[in-house]
């Protein structure tokens, strides 16, 4: 098992690299914003976030998601686990339906006010770039891992389903965050099938009905579905004002800052 997971770990990071390095580099080339003097900045505080992230689930979930799925294969747990499919078709259930698991996750963290305290230091982001998609306060991947735990439970999805579900997450979360251009045909094809970086933009406006639309992070099937999908701004792309009112009113927003801000204000 520790093989397994390490062996795991290094290829997940090995992944994470890529898609930062690829997306980082088209920012650079078809970018949609022009990077102002604080973009670097952001870029050291959001990275700031994934190391405390990693550090901490290690400490308080040494088995993570995949060695948690082992033990539900081990002990028959799942729905996929007790049922006889073939590798791809369960495969594909068991991405839709943790997919789906990830989109219910989203909707509950815009929802109650308990999971949005923490949630909003996402939101808090007041430009949109790659790095937005590794910024999540260290408590609520605690809680995701939570809920993450209870989908694998449910579903019985193996190991190297979960592995392959966790890298198209991962990578996914980067592209729909990142600051690229996309011609608008292709676009609009494109978000049929996955969330893209115009229609997650919108999740990220500064309006709050705005805000509380397009909570998918991989498939867009899910906010058509559940009748969260909005096709477009109040505002044009290039003027969409982005981030959380309460945020803009904060003199300072340094990692400290961002850290405690949950518990201190609700």
């Amino acid at each position: 098992m520790e093989i397994i997971n390490f062996q795991e770990g290094n290829f997940r990071f090995l992944c994470f690299i890529s898609f930062v390095l690829i997306f980082m580099a088209c920012e650079f080339i078809f970018p949609l914003y022009k990077r102002t003097k604080k973009t670097f900045i952001r870029w050291g505080t959001n990275f700031l976030f994934v190391i405390i992230d990693v550090l901490i689930l290690r400490l308080t979930f040494p088995l993570l998601a995949v060695g948690f799925a082992s033990i539900c294969v081990d002990k028959g747990f799942g729905l996929l686990n007790n049922v006889s499919l073939p590798f791809g078709l369960s495969l594909l259930i068991s991405i839709l339906l943790l997919d789906l698991g990830i989109w219910f996750q989203h909707f509950l963290f815009h929802r109650y006010r308990i999971f949005w305290r923490f949630h909003k230091i996402h939101h808090s982001d007041e430009e949109l770039d790659f790095s937005t998609g590794i910024r999540f306060h260290p408590i609520e991947i605690l809680i995701s891992m939570i809920f993450k735990f209870l989908f694998i439970l449910i579903i019985g999805p193996s190991a190297i389903m979960v592995i392959i579900f966790e890298i198209i997450l991962n990578g996914s979360s980067i592209f729909n965050h990142s600051n690229i251009i996309i011609p608008r045909s292709f676009e609009l094809l494109l978000r049929r099938i996955i969330v893209t970086p115009s229609m997650h933009r919108i999740h990220h406006s500064i309006e709050e009905g705005e805000t509380n639309s397009n909570f998918g992070f991989n498939l867009s099937i899910w906010d058509r579905i559940f009748g969260t999908y909005l096709h477009k701004s109040k505002r044009s792309e290039e003027d969409l004002v982005l981030g959380l009112e309460e945020f803009y009113k904060m003199e300072k927003k340094g990692f400290i800052k961002l850290i405690i801000h949950p518990f201190i204000n609700k």
